[in-house]
Order: structure tokens, then sequence, then C-alpha cells
């Protein structure tokens, strides 16, 4: 498996931890978007947040790796990009991985803010590390609601981004992150 971006491409790596960590945020914008409306007596009440942590703390982990592999070098822009297009792809990708790891802390931090611990598959707990007051507390579930609708706009024009080069351009852009 190749390690190092090239000047044409991005590693496989980089392209599974990329597409791992989009499966995941989508999934867990639709899980969370989901339970939200689960009443007390459904089957899901206690299963859903608890899946949604854990595969949180999967997205955390693997958003580490994957700043840790991009801030290698990275494959040389497209000449075919516009400025605007360029300028749109940076802040797009800042945003993305702003939120692989703002979103995941901001759940953890009102998920622990009774002092529990977060679970992860009761492999393994992560303890509570901080005592934050409920202003803290309101503040991080506001940031993790509207930053995740956020991200999913983001998400979207990404996406869109990509299959308007693949499609329409024709060039590059998006076989560099696919096999």
């Amino acid at each position: 498996m190749t390690v190092n971006n090239t000047k044409d491409s991005f590693s496989r790596i980089t392209k599974v931890l990329h597409w791992l960590i989009a499966l995941h945020m989508i999934g867990l914008i639709a899980l969370g978007w989901w339970m939200i409306d689960l009443s007390f007596y459904s089957s899901w009440y206690y299963l859903a947040p608890f899946l949604h942590k854990a595969f949180g703390l999967v997205v955390f982990a693997l958003g580490l790796v994957l700043l840790i592999t991009k801030s290698r070098k990275r494959p040389a822009e497209m000449k075919s990009h516009s400025r605007f297009e360029s300028f749109a792809s940076k802040i797009a990708h800042w945003l993305l991985f702003a939120s692989v790891i703002t979103i995941p802390i901001s759940g953890y931090v009102f998920t622990t803010f009774t002092g529990d611990a977060v679970s992860f598959f009761n492999l393994f707990d992560v303890p509570a590390m901080f005592n934050v007051s409920e202003i803290v507390r309101d503040l991080a579930i506001d940031f993790h609601i509207y930053a995740s609708y956020g991200l999913l706009a983001v998400i979207l024009a990404h996406a869109g981004g990509a299959l308007k080069h693949h499609f329409l351009d024709r060039d590059r852009t998006l076989r560099r992150m696919t096999w």
C-alpha cells in the first residue's frame, strides 16, 4: 500500500482514510438526525447514541491519522482548475478537516458533562477529562448540531465539485482520490 502522495495522486492510505471518514461522517449525520426523534420506548433509544458515540471516536482517530498523512507532500494543483475552484477547494478541505476534529470533540464535551466516560464499542472507555459548565455543555450541543448540518452542505459541495470535474471538465480531479 503506497504511503506517500505523488505529484499526480494521493497515496492509497490517504484514499482509504478519505473514503472511510466520508462514509462514517455521512452515516453519523444520518444516525444523529434519525436518533434525535427516538422515543424512550424505541428499541434503538440507547443503542443509537451508543453507536453514534463509538463511531464518532472512530472518525476522530481516523481524522487525526489523515491530517498526519496529508501534511506530507500533496499532489500538485491541477492546471485545469480556475483560481476560484482552487480557492473553493482549499476552503472546503479546511472546513472538512476542521469538522473531523471539532465535531467529535464537541460531542465528547457534552457527552462527558456528567462525568461519564464514552464507551468504544464496550472494548474500553474514554474517560471524562473536563468539568464544564452547563453553558459550555449547551454551546457544545449547539455547535455539534449546527456544525454537522454545515458539514453536510460542505460534503455536498465537495462531492458536487468532484463530479463536475469528472463529468463536465473530464479532468483527473476525482480519479486522484479513487483507484
